[in-house]
């Protein structure tokens, strides 16, 4: 752990191993800090590679001649999506395209969703299983999907700035200005008439609900989508995250990459993948 003050502590010796499980921006900002200082960084905080690009950048540049930057948990909580864009890339595809249900809270509450039941009432178990933020906003709001798909992106070739990502949040007025939890949980049922009725248009024509971020070249962006059965990103159930890609050697049918994209197990599990890479 590192409280983000002074150098190194003094424990922590050029060589040693960082390792970052939260979401703070003060921490994520040392990042490039703690390898200048000779020190390996293993990180599931998507504030890293998913803020600033200029902090990518220098990040990337840094993570050479023998140190590593361990990024695996910062989007699909391990599944192989990075690694599998950065040897696509290394084998001389050129990615065009990519497609994903990047949020396992989001995929969570939408799967099964038809509008029947009030969507605040699974937002409100959501929390209660954990799958949730405490404040469910974090999730609603659709940034976190957008730190993923800048990553996702800038790991594909396409440098983007935060700016350069539409993200159509879930969240109205009433529930974005709630000024503490009481007042967000009060405020919940200000979201159910209208995904309701999206829910039912798209059931009756034998289609879905899905969140998803789209990356190609004529820009990025994230929202909420009805998409027919057969789509790529349709399928999956709980908390599945899934990404399709399409490239030079993928074309007319992407690469779908699919699995479980939340909870502390499979996170933990990907720090340690990255762990154990470093030598």
């Amino acid at each position: 752990a590192h409280d983000g003050s002074g150098l190194l502590l003094p424990p922590l010796q050029p060589g040693d191993i960082v390792v970052d499980a939260s979401a703070s921006a003060a921490l994520a900002a040392w990042h490039p800090r703690w390898l200048r200082q000779g020190l390996h960084v293993v990180s599931a905080n998507k504030l890293g590679l998913g803020g600033p690009l200029l902090r990518h950048h220098e990040i990337r540049a840094l993570a050479t001649g023998g140190l590593h930057y361990g990024d695996a948990a910062t989007v699909g909580a391990g599944l192989p999506l990075l690694r599998s864009l950065r040897e696509l890339r290394a084998g001389g595809d050129r990615i065009r395209a990519v497609a994903g249900v990047l949020s396992g809270t989001l995929a969570w509450l939408f799967d099964g969703y038809d509008g029947r039941t009030p969507f605040s009432e699974k937002v409100r178990a959501a929390v209660a299983r954990g799958y949730a933020e405490p404040d469910p906003r974090v999730d609603l709001s659709g940034e976190d999907v957008r730190r993923k798909l800048l990553i996702l992106a800038r790991t594909a070739g396409f440098p983007l700035e935060h700016a350069e990502v539409q993200v159509a949040s879930l969240l109205g007025p009433a529930l974005r200005d709630a000024p503490d939890a009481t007042t967000v949980d009060a405020r919940l049922p200000t979201l159910d008439a209208a995904l309701s009725a999206r829910a039912r248009e798209a059931a009756a024509t034998g289609r879905v609900l899905r969140y998803v971020a789209r990356l190609d070249e004529s820009g990025a962006r994230i929202g909420l989508e009805s998409l027919a059965a057969n789509d790529p990103l349709a399928g999956g159930g709980g908390c599945d995250n899934r990404l399709a890609i399409w490239s030079s050697r993928y074309e007319e049918r992407p690469l779908v990459i699919q699995g479980p994209g939340a909870g502390a197990a499979v996170t933990a599990a990907a720090l340690l993948d990255d762990l154990r890479r470093i030598p």
